[in-house]
């Protein structure tokens, strides 16, 4: 398993769609901060992103996608001076049914947007959406390059449009596809992507993540994580500390208590052998690590998962 598929299994990762809209000018909508991952698909018309603190919107063309993996508080606008109002002052006592559409504005000029969310399980820190940023922007243009990804947000955009038995289901295995497809992108536009994500992207520096999470419980140092990488030691150290701005033991660590906080609350594996899963043959240096890492005891843990 890579690691890219490792960390998004990690996620618990769902979602769906809230609705479709058809939009005339003016209109706005003022979404405020949200648990969620929202993110919106422009599938006709031109309109504006605002994120709540920044001084330029952002201009959004058919086929684009953005999406806010932070839940920042946004402003979707048909011009950057439009009023908005929030969704459910928009919606109203209007019943939402299939997915819409929600219809609203002045009659001017047109724009279809698909509304959705992501969502993930945030009770431990992920080094993917730590690395993410507020607002990610992936243009239609670029669909050539992206075509599996504008694919996916064509099938959903039909499956909203003709609700049928098992549409729901549809939807929400194709959000999830849709997720892992944007990460796809956005490491493949990013010159450098931030955080765990530019180690993951690194030739090299992949090489030893894919081998971190393959097989975590091995007796990793720097010195064989960076013969996996096929770098000397010191450069593997340098660029994985500046890609990831953290060391490379430091972030095996993480993933390996990640991966025991894990069996801890969902297996009845006995503590030895979840220690010895994290490459620690003492229950003793394995509590120790775990309880340093995530600031509770491993007994602990299991115990609030009861």
């Amino acid at each position: 398993m890579d690691a890219l598929t490792d960390i998004l299994g990690s996620l618990h990762l769902g979602g769906g769609i809230y609705f479709r809209c058809e939009l005339t000018a003016p209109w706005g909508m003022d979404i405020g901060e949200t648990p969620v991952a929202e993110f919106h698909v422009v599938t006709r018309g031109t309109c504006w992103i605002k994120l709540l603190g920044e001084a330029e919107p952002v201009c959004l063309n058919a086929g684009d996608l953005v999406v806010f993996p932070h839940g920042h508080a946004h402003l979707f606008l048909d011009a950057p001076d439009s009023k908005a109002i929030p969704p459910a002052e928009l919606i109203g006592d209007r019943t939402i049914e299939n997915y819409g559409p929600v219809r609203y504005g002045g009659g001017g000029s047109p724009a279809n947007v698909l509304c959705g969310y992501f969502e993930f399980d945030r009770k431990t820190r992920s080094p993917l959406l730590d690395a993410l940023p507020a607002f990610i922007h992936l243009k239609g243009t670029d669909a050539t390059e992206l075509n599996w990804l504008q694919t996916t947000i064509n099938f959903i955009s039909h499956e909203v449009r003709h609700a049928r038995p098992g549409t729901a289901a549809v939807v929400n295995r194709l959000v999830e596809v849709l997720f892992t497809q944007i990460m796809r992108a956005y490491i493949e536009q990013s010159v450098t992507p931030p955080g765990i994500l530019g180690a993951i992207a690194d030739p090299k520096l992949g090489l030893a993540m894919n081998a971190m999470h393959q097989r975590p419980e091995n007796s990793w140092s720097v010195d064989t994580l960076a013969q996996e990488a096929g770098m000397s030691r010191t450069a593997f150290s340098q660029r994985f500390h500046a890609l990831a701005g953290q060391t490379p033991m430091h972030y095996l660590t993480m993933w390996r208590m990640q991966k025991a906080r894990k069996m801890l609350e969902t297996s009845n594996l006995s503590m030895q052998a979840i220690a010895e899963s994290a490459g620690y043959q003492s229950e003793a240096a394995f509590g120790k690590a775990f309880k340093k890492c995530l600031g509770v005891s491993p007994g602990a843990c299991r115990r609030s998962a009861i």
